[in-house]
């Protein structure tokens, strides 16, 4: 059997058909992009080559080189400085102020800013440039994408779950693990992992995963049938755990705080808990707690960091907790222990978090 070309194989070919195909088609600039370029490819994987000129003709094709496929997208410079500008410009609101980028988008705005320039008249490099100046733009982009997959599965999980039908289990087991992957995703993009592939989440969190991030805890309720023994119980794991992943994304990851400062990643044994029915959104003025077909809160981010940080913990370790965080980013810096208290006690009057006894659970 003939060997398969390296990683290395492969992105020293996309740059040399990308240099080739630039000069064929007085491109202005091009670049190679994909898992490879972020040292996550496999033996198998494509190169993605782009051709970017102020006239060329957007279309995309793929080509092979031996066994390598190479897909060949051409783009227009203006729909590349309109991405910028819109990933630049907005924000994220929660009342949806502004067209919101697509997928698609978001990806490509991804591989603009990782990949491997090949040829360039200065139009990439002062695109880059831009997005490098708000890093936290793209980041939060792909924070929101994953944040809002995973509700959306997690919503599926509930509803499948609720069902008369036997049958809807194994739905709902396929929603819970896609709304762990997808949770998984956004934590990874709040560590700086941006790339866009959810099959290389397990790759991302163990190269740029918080340092106490239980990652075996993870790949377990990923791996295991939550069916096997109590659905209910199996169901409700990877939704908790989702939750987690989440909160912690959409607080001090949105904030930029490093997430190896997040303290609660496993629910402790004390009496406060917060609500397992809400599922996290970030924006830039607020984080909104939605329930699947349900109600919906918004909290300021100070309110969020104090719900997220009440997992299996006691009122005055919350407010330990907290008020050390509250130097970690200007939206936390209200947060003196009389404010934790006080959004302790509102928060329960909500709801959203609850006091109950109990031996610790491995959620």
């Amino acid at each position: 059997m003939t060997a398969l070309p390296s990683i290395r194989d492969r992105v020293r070919l996309g740059r040399s058909i990308a240099s080739r195909l630039a000069a064929s088609t007085d491109a202005d600039a091009s670049f190679v992009a994909g898992s490879s370029l972020v040292g996550l490819g496999s033996a198998t994987s494509d190169i993605d080559v782009y051709l970017v000129g102020s006239s060329v003709h957007e279309e995309r094709r793929q080509m092979f080189a031996d066994t390598i496929r190479v897909d060949v997208q051409q783009l227009r410079l203006g729909t590349l400085r309109s991405l910028v500008d819109r990933v630049l410009d907005p924000g994220l609101r929660s009342d949806h102020a502004g067209p919101p980028l697509s997928d698609r988008e978001v990806a490509l705005a991804v591989r603009l800013c990782t990949g491997d320039v090949v040829t360039d008249s200065g139009t990439l490099a002062a695109l880059r440039e831009r997005l490098d100046e708000h890093p936290e733009r793209l980041a939060r982009l792909v924070m929101n994408h994953g944040m809002l997959a995973a509700f959306f599965a997690a919503e599926d999980c509930v509803g499948l779950r609720r069902s008369d039908d036997p049958n809807d289990l194994d739905a709902a087991a396929l929603a819970g693990r896609r709304a762990l992957l997808c949770a998984g995703k956004a934590l990874a993009a709040a560590c700086g992992d941006l790339y866009f592939g959810e099959k290389w989440v397990w790759r991302q969190l163990a190269r740029s995963g918080p340092e106490d991030f239980p990652f075996a805890h993870f790949q377990r309720l990923l791996r295991e049938d939550p069916l096997a023994d109590d659905p209910r119980s199996g169901l409700a794991a990877l939704t908790a755990f989702a939750q987690t992943c989440l909160i912690a994304t959409a607080t001090l990851g949105w904030q930029g705080v490093d997430l190896s400062h997040w303290p609660v990643w496993r629910r402790g044994s004390e009496p406060l808990r917060r609500s397992p029915h809400y599922f996290p959104r970030a924006y830039d003025d607020m984080v909104t707690l939605v329930e699947p077909a349900g109600r919906h809160f918004r909290l300021p981010h100070d309110a969020a960091l104090v719900w997220g940080l009440s997992h299996g913990l006691g009122p005055e370790a919350v407010v330990e907790h907290a008020s050390a965080l509250s130097t970690r980013a200007p939206g936390y810096a209200a947060l003196t222990a009389k404010r934790c208290r006080r959004l302790v006690t509102e928060l329960r009057k909500a709801g959203l978090l609850t006091e109950q006894s109990g031996q610790r659970e491995a959620l």
